[in-house]
């Protein structure tokens, strides 16, 4: 977590199992892994507003929602 002025930045990593409905797809007892980076501002000790950034391209490649080709060759 860093704190500069009226902003707090922190990340994180959540960790579950895939085990209900999703989107469509069906629970497979996956091991997912979701990682996010936040930003508050902060006025009078107050959260006045909020930004995030998620991973979910990877969350959707562990759950079987998508994949990652690579290029063909020449």
């Amino acid at each position: 977590m860093i704190e500069s002025g009226e902003r707090i930045s922190a990340r994180f990593t959540y960790n579950g199992t895939f085990s209900k409905p999703f989107m469509g797809y069906q629970p497979n007892s996956a091991a997912i892994e979701m990682r996010s980076i936040d930003i508050w501002r902060v006025k009078d000790g107050t959260f006045i507003e909020h930004w995030d950034e998620l991973n979910l391209l990877e969350v959707f490649q562990q759950i079987g929602a998508a994949t990652v080709r690579k290029p063909e060759e020449q």
